[in-house]
């Protein structure tokens, strides 16, 4: 395989398992440290809200970014401009003032597609999709322990010594991403590269909405489920890293499984499949016995779930304009999300569980679509 003789591979996929064994310490409490510098149930969904329209606006910075400059010196740009963001972090004095830090780092989201359009120029076609595997699961292998970690740490030293923790892991992970080479393969655009035309936009409606849908599903969970295992079902900080940390053994089992399984009967009923399974993990989550939250949080995993949604999209999507279609749909499920983040405020307030119900429901709404509406269809010609 390419990646075992590919040092520029190796290191960005090493430079990637250390960044997200970073976040992984400290993501997952971001919604408590919120709450307890002050904020309460609306304004963490606001909190939110504009978080996910800062990751709409970074991601439109990638569609004019990704395929005009060395896609080597994006990747650089967004490491160095993320690094500082745990420190900015730690040291906010008030919930408003993780704002400069949470907004930097969803701006280091344009780098996303060129990291992408990277690896899919260095890796031979017959081996795109172990490759993309491969990057996956480095993500949910950082999440596997830095989670649990993070919550010890948290429980008896506070989240701020955990973000300075994580600072640490991002200054590693730099390190990496500036030995890799400026020339070779991927590392400069490709020339075929070209704007979506109307005719393009049509043919990839009904896979964004896809896209779309499942990670407005996602997201709607993300910014109130640490707050409702806390507040609602008295988890504690290290219970909630170690449930985290489940997400990601569920995510390193059930990703190839369903990746596979779509292999044999389709993208779409696979994708309904682990919609449902996700939305039996958020209702035991919400209904379970305590001692079945760690297996509530191995089905409720979402690595999965934006692998298949991301297989949807290349599947049908030009070459030439894969990139952007990525921007465009990571733009537009950052901008639901949004409404959904600040709505969801407003529920949690009402009742801490609504957040997680109308996610499980309309995980539910949009596999009985996937099954009732959709046909897997070949990819189209360049």
């Amino acid at each position: 395989m390419r990646i075992r003789t590919d040092r520029n591979l190796r290191l960005l996929f090493a430079s990637l398992l250390l960044w997200m064994l970073g976040v992984g310490l400290y993501e997952g409490l971001i919604p408590i440290f919120a709450r307890q510098l002050g904020a309460s149930a609306v304004e963490l969904g606001v909190l939110f809200t504009v978080r996910s329209l800062a990751l709409a606006v970074g991601f439109l910075i990638g569609w004019g970014v990704a395929d005009r400059f060395s896609r080597r010196t994006l990747m650089l740009a967004s490491w160095l401009i993320g690094l500082p963001v745990p420190l900015m972090l730690a040291a906010a004095p008030g919930y408003l003032w993780l704002l400069p830090g949470l907004l930097l780092y969803e701006l280091t989201f344009f780098a996303l597609p060129v990291i992408q359009s990277y690896v899919t120029e260095r890796v031979p076609p017959g081996e795109l999709a172990g490759a993309f595997s491969v990057m996956g699961t480095m993500t949910s292998v950082g999440f596997l322990v830095s989670p649990a970690v993070g919550g010890v740490i948290a429980e008896y030293a506070g989240i701020r010594v955990v973000l300075v923790v994580a600072f640490f892991l991002f200054v590693l992970s730099t390190g990496l991403i500036v030995r890799v080479e400026h020339g070779g393969p991927g590392a400069m655009p490709s020339g075929a590269s070209r704007a979506p035309s109307i005719g393009d936009l049509r043919l990839l409606a009904p896979v964004l909405a896809v896209y779309v849908g499942v990670q407005t599903v996602i997201l709607l969970v993300v910014p109130f489920l640490s707050p409702f295992l806390r507040e609602a079902r008295g988890v504690s900080l290290a219970e909630i890293g170690m449930l985290n940390s489940m997400m990601a053994v569920g995510a390193v089992i059930l990703t190839p499984l369903a990746g596979r399984l779509a292999d044999r009967v389709g993208l779409a009923p696979a994708l309904a499949g682990q919609l449902g399974v996700f939305s039996l993990g958020v209702l035991a989550t919400v209904y379970g016995p305590t001692v079945l939250l760690p297996v509530a949080a191995t089905l409720r995993c979402r690595a999965p779930l934006s692998a298949l949604a991301q297989a949807m999209i290349g599947a049908r999507t030009p070459p030439a304009i894969l990139g952007r279609a990525f921007s465009l749909a990571g733009m537009s499920s950052a901008l639901l999300a949004a409404a959904g983040s600040f709505a969801g405020g407003y529920a949690y307030r009402a009742n801490p569980a609504y957040p997680l119900l109308i996610s499980s429901g309309a995980a539910v709404g949009l596999a009985i679509l996937l099954l009732w509406r959709w046909a897997d269809a070949p990819p189209p010609a360049s």
